[in-house]
């Protein structure tokens, strides 16, 4: 009897809900476009270290490697996968407690197939890694998104995690470093989530696929390392990332015997075992690869730099946290970029004009949409490379032209309807956001009145997000402090940024849900910050009279006015008249610091009323391996982590700041200058 359409859908039920993996899929769309450069899918750029080959290659004539091996895996390599647990503080039985698996996936889907039943409900955090979403759905059950604080480098929220838990839920997963955000989450996130996991009784399935690519001096922290709670978790690792071993596809488990034995279960029927020549891999990986990790890490830092600092020459086009760890950042796009608040159609556009493969942000959860991911474990040309052609697409004459291209329909539809762009706009639409700017900037303004924070302001061509990032660190020692995440502060953006609002999109129910949030904060929310720092982007003449329309800065850092993208003199004379706005309104009620050596200011400081403080690249010197900051107070020894002029300066107009304006004491600035040490 033939089938129709319906049966199909029957005979597919289990797979209706499941999708390709949004990095595979651009994957193969990069794969039909000539010359393009991938900052895409996670696959570093090393092949597997010689000894790890050779080891195979001698197995292989030895016909080491032509049948099964037990199902848990190779006996000498679980003992070896033991010792070096034992070395990482993790006791763990290598005949009862681990699995050799086929790769980590294979490992996190039989973890779930064993421990879920279908209907339960599995926490992600917002943004994590795209094929855990799909493999949870394959198990039968539901994720659900528990948004990380993108704020404070998508730091782990408890109160968040919490309030996402219903009867149904059954586990958290997720990747440590985190895979896009490149976020190390601390001994104490970790003990957080470990007490959170104990009070409503579920495990913890933590993926640590880049557990040795962390660049911070922090030891790095595992629940697995707490004996106590073992039969809550399940830790899981591969060997893909820190060998350069991708297509081995082989990794390993371990957790309590009990799970492991139900666990062994699905794993023999889902692959018998681990492919053999795989395991011999591994083995040799554990015995002769430490070197090569370490070789590694080096390089993926050096190239997270080097990404770093072409972001910061994208400054009017992204903002982004500093990735501590894996070799991934994960930039936000700012409100001016067309499809800023539609990933899917910017990384396919950026295909299709640049030639450049990058993920879009959607992908990895909700809270991911208005990010790309970009992956700096490619080679050093080919990060340039990108680059070069991310710059030419995002140069002011191309940008305002870009257009959706034949590749939008392929974003899934759970993306939502965006905002009308450009001129046909229809006049209703016109009248309800002028509206809706009115009432935010009333509410904005009412917030600011209830506790009157200080309100510090950054504007100028680049670098205002870094600098937003640094100045909130050091503040933050002392005072709470609110550098809302939202980046280019448009008319709309800025009292959203006070008003501390993130809407998901421009739907109805969205939107509505963001008035409510908006209405709330402005007249009863109690846990009102000291500090507000807010980025005054301004790219078009009257933007900066939009945006003091709702806020008066009291200290204004003017950064650099000459951009690194632009030769366009009018765009340049724009910037300086729009400054020229702020320093008017502000006059002597404002307290100005600003890049002393920009050709471009020097008419707007003869303007002030007051002395600005003025900052010198000069103040800095080498000294020794380090760094010494002359301040307009004291000399500082700096051994923290700087990447990068616009880095540099955001450091020195921290701590002109922290020693002007507030009462954070010496010990308390040399303290920050010196933490962030990266050790090797």
């Amino acid at each position: 009897m033939a089938r129709g359409g319906g049966g199909q859908r029957q005979l597919f039920a289990r797979t209706a809900d499941v999708k390709l993996s949004p990095i595979k899929a651009m994957e193969l769309a990069a794969s039909r476009v000539p010359d393009v450069v991938s900052l895409a899918q996670g696959i570093p750029s090393f092949d597997t270290p010689e000894p790890i080959k050779s080891f195979v290659q001698q197995k292989i004539a030895e016909g080491e490697c032509a049948t099964y091996s037990l199902t848990p895996g190779l006996p000498q390599l679980r003992e070896c996968i033991a010792e070096s647990l034992l070395r990482e503080g993790m006791h763990y039985d290598p005949d009862q407690e681990i699995i050799v698996s086929s790769g980590s996936i294979e490992a996190i889907a039989a973890t779930l197939l064993t421990l879920t039943r279908p209907g339960d409900e599995i926490i992600l955090p917002s943004p994590s890694y795209a094929s855990y979403q799909e493999v949870v759905r394959i198990a039968g059950c539901t994720p659900r998104f528990a948004p990380l604080r993108e704020e404070r480098n998508f730091a782990f929220d408890e109160e968040t995690f919490e309030a996402c838990l219903s009867p149904h839920t059954r586990a958290i997963l997720y990747c440590n470093p985190n895979n896009p955000t490149g976020t190390v989450f601390s001994e104490a996130e970790t003990r957080a989530l470990i007490a959170l996991a104990e009070r409503h009784n579920l495990f913890l399935i933590i993926d640590e696929a880049y557990k040795d690519f962390v660049y911070t001096p922090e030891a790095y922290f595992s629940p697995a390392q707490i004996a106590d709670v073992r039969q809550r978790i399940v830790r899981i690792f591969t060997f893909s990332k820190a060998y350069g071993m991708t297509g081995w596809r082989v990794g390993y488990l371990h957790s309590d015997a009990r799970n492991v034995q139900e666990i062994l279960k699905v794993h023999d029927a889902l692959v018998t075992c681990a492919p053999v020549v795989s395991q011999y891999a591994a083995l040799a990986a554990l015995e002769y690869g430490q070197e090569h990790i370490i070789a590694f890490r080096q390089a993926f830092k050096q190239r997270r730099d080097l990404t770093l600092t072409h972001l910061d020459q994208l400054s009017h086009v992204f903002d982004y946290q500093k990735p501590e760890g894996a070799y991934f950042v994960f930039p936000r796009m700012k409100d001016v970029v067309v499809h800023a608040r539609d990933s899917y159609a910017l990384a396919y556009d950026l295909l299709e004009k640049a030639k450049v493969a990058v993920v879009p942000g959607m992908a990895f959860g909700p809270s991911g949409e208005a990010h790309i991911r970009l992956n700096f474990g490619r080679r050093p040309d080919d990060i340039t490379a990108a680059f070069e052609r991310l710059n030419a697409y995002f140069s002011p004459a191309v940008a305002h032209r870009a257009q959706p291209t034949q590749h939008h329909a392929r974003r899934p539809v759970e993306s939502g309807p965006k905002d009308p762009k450009g001129p046909n706009r229809p006049y209703s639409y016109q009248r309800l956001r002028g509206f809706a700017v009115l009432l935010l900037r009333t509410l904005a303004r009412l917030r600011l009145w209830r506790k009157n924070p200080r309100v510090i302001a950054i504007a100028g061509s680049h670098g205002k997000t870094v600098i937003k990032r640094i100045v909130a660190e050091i503040l933050a020692r002392q005072y709470r402090v609110q550098p809302n995440p939202r980046s280019y502060n448009t008319d709309i953006g800025l009292p959203l940024a006070i008003l501390n609002i993130e809407l998901a999109s421009v739907r109805l129910r969205d939107l509505a849900r963001g008035f409510v949030r908006a209405v709330w904060t402005a007249l009863f929310n109690t846990e009102e910050p000291d500090i507000l720092v807010l980025e005054f982007g301004v790219r078009h003449r009257g933007d900066m009279q939009q945006l003091i329309r709702t806020v008066i800065p009291d200290i204004a850092i003017l950064t650099t006015l000459t951009p690194s993208y632009s030769t366009d003199v009018e765009e340049l004379h724009t910037l300086q008249d729009e400054i020229r706005t702020l320093c008017r309104a502000a006059g002597s009620r404002c307290q100005f610091v600003i890049d002393g050596d920009d050709p471009l200011l020097q008419d707007i400081i003869a303007s002030l009323p007051t002395p600005p403080l003025l900052l010198h690249r000069s103040a800095w010197r080498a000294e020794g391996s380090g760094l010494q900051l002359q301040s307009p107070v004291r000399c500082y020894p700096v051994t923290r982590e700087i990447i990068g002029e616009n880095e540099r300066f955001s450091v020195q107009a921290a701590v002109a700041v922290a020693e002007r304006w507030t009462s954070l004491s010496p010990a308390e600035i040399q303290r920050f200058l010196s933490e962030n040490i990266a050790v090797y």
